[in-house]
């Protein structure tokens, strides 16, 4: 009697499956890191879209000023009447040195937008300065903790 069996291995059966296994935990690693940089894009996103709104209302209304400021202006030609600058909504600042209005809207807590107007002598104005500032003071952390300390 010739008793030869022919057995299948057992090899390749656990080879292919071992081979499907790593493909799924593979497309999983790849399908979460897709979906943790997509919602870090999002939240990023979403930060620089209000940061622009915030300096866009901030820039719409630093120009409503400089319309109600050069309505004041083109009211008065030859000598500025800066009494008339207390019914602009603003603190406005004369640097009778330089010949310069300025004024600030803040943006947020952190940043303004400073505006500094250039008089000239025949009563018109220039922007010398359309800029972000930063209001807050900054406070460097110099310190390393290397190690615990008792």
């Amino acid at each position: 009697m010739n008793k030869k069996k022919r057995q299948t291995p057992f090899v390749n059966m656990g080879s292919s499956l071992l081979l499907v296994v790593l493909l799924l935990l593979c497309l999983v690693t790849f399908a979460t890191l897709a979906f943790s940089s997509a919602r870090s894009d999002e939240s990023f996103s979403q930060r620089i879209a209000e940061r622009k709104t915030e300096y866009y209302e901030a820039a719409n209304q630093a120009e409503e000023l400089l319309n109600q400021i050069d309505g004041i202006l083109a009211a008065t030609k030859e000598v500025p009447d800066f009494t008339a600058m207390d019914s602009v909504d603003a603190d406005i600042y004369y640097d009778a040195e330089k010949e310069t209005l300025s004024y600030q809207v803040p943006i947020n807590e952190k940043q303004a937008l400073d505006i500094v107007l250039a008089l000239h002598a025949e009563g018109g104005y220039q922007i010398e300065k359309w800029q972000t500032v930063n209001i807050q003071k900054w406070e460097s952390d110099d310190t390393l903790q290397l190690m615990p300390m008792p």
